[in-house]
């Protein structure tokens, strides 16, 4: 009875111990899968297009590199140039206007830089090809909010006299000032303080810049099932807490955005130079949703521009107007640029199409027509 007894007691432990050996293995093979899946995936990501011509900035984040030249940037013939000043411009201004022209400066983010066509081919730029009292000057940036719009006019843009500040944005550059980083990169962010602006998170970290491919396939490492599990464990208290931030932070986008308009108002008002304000269409913005944050902003940013008295040009409602089979020619498919997040923005008859009806709607301005008529 024993000798059956202790058998099976054998029995059992050799069976356990198989089991756990093929749990160890079983999960070693899971743990390896994961990790080759993970290398496959970051060798594959390729970087974002920004990298290859912006450098740290410890007040913006990044910013051009000056007299850049990338020949075939986002394609055969698609070239991306920056000038002495870091704008995207094939020439460097001078500190005072040309006689005979209206100098205008283009501020927003890869919408306005002319993300996936060569310089000739920015709206911005186009603007000057439509008219040659203007001088563009390209103040555009990959991955900028309005935030970091604002605060690359202040420092840089306001050193260059000018006549007409467009200030460009898209939905998305609203959302970009929550947070104090975009795709891993550091960035500023603003606040109200005894009703003045104050930046935060500066100077910048610069710790993305150190490895550029880890900060780039941070969204793989997010697969990782050993970060998801670590992740969960913090979920409850950490989503409670970001819930919290948003709730503020509602209420705070609200108050900051006012005071960049304020202060944005005064900078011009020292150059004598006129503010407008710009909202770009989107593939997303075409067919309209009433919840939609693009709504909101739109209402927003309507009510400031009449409560301050500063022009404002929503290119919106007449996108809509469009033919849908008209639509989809103005952006880039995906996969047409060999970068990540390339697709949707404008194509070369996109940026036309912007630059068109922006050139007919800043004209039609009684300060823009007046300014322009002196001119001649």
């Amino acid at each position: 009875m024993k000798t059956a007894v202790r058998t099976t007691q054998k029995l059992l432990t050799f069976l356990i111990f198989n089991l756990i050996v093929v749990a160890v293995i079983f999960l070693l093979i899971e743990g390896l899968a994961s990790f080759i899946l993970f290398f496959q995936a970051i060798a594959g990501t390729p970087p974002v297009a920004e990298r290859t011509h912006t450098q740290y900035d410890a007040e913006l984040g990044w910013v051009n590199r000056p007299d850049v030249y990338i020949e075939n940037m986002y394609g055969p013939g698609l070239d991306l140039e920056t000038n002495a000043q870091g704008f995207r411009n094939n020439e460097d201004f001078g500190e005072t206007v040309p006689t005979g022209q209206l100098r205008v400066i283009c501020s927003g983010d890869s919408f306005t830089l002319g993300y996936g066509v060569d310089n000739d081919h920015t709206w911005c730029q186009r603007l000057a090809a439509l008219d040659n009292r203007l001088q563009t000057v390209n103040m555009g940036q990959g991955g900028y909010g309005v935030d970091q719009a604002y605060l690359w006019y202040k420092r840089d843009g306001t050193t260059l006299a000018h006549d007409i500040h467009l200030f460009t944005f898209i939905t998305n550059d609203f959302e970009r000032m929550r947070s104090d980083s975009f795709l891993g990169y550091g960035k500023p962010v603003l606040d109200v303080q005894d009703g003045r602006l104050v930046v935060g998170n500066v100077p910048v970290p610069e710790r993305a810049f150190y490895v550029p491919w880890l900060t780039q396939n941070s969204e793989s490492l997010k697969k990782l099932k050993t970060v998801q599990l670590l992740s969960g464990l913090f979920q409850n208290s950490a989503q409670a807490e970001t819930n919290n931030q948003l709730t503020q932070n509602d209420w705070l986008l609200e108050r900051v955005n006012v005071g960049i308009l304020q202060d944005l108002q005064q900078l011009n008002r020292d150059q004598n130079s006129l503010l407008v304000l710009v909202y770009l269409p989107t593939l997303n913005d075409y067919q309209p949703d009433p919840q939609g944050d693009t709504e909101q902003y739109r209402q927003k940013v309507r009510l400031a521009a009449q409560d301050l008295g500063i022009p404002f040009i929503d290119l919106i409602e007449e996108f809509r107007t469009l033919p849908a089979s008209d639509v989809p020619a103005l952006f880039l498919r995906e996969g047409e640029v060999d970068f990540p997040g390339a697709a949707g923005h404008y194509t070369v008859s996109g940026n036309d199409y912007i630059a068109q009806r922006l050139y007919e709607q800043l004209t039609a301005l009684p300060e823009v027509a007046g300014r322009l008529a002196d001119v001649q």
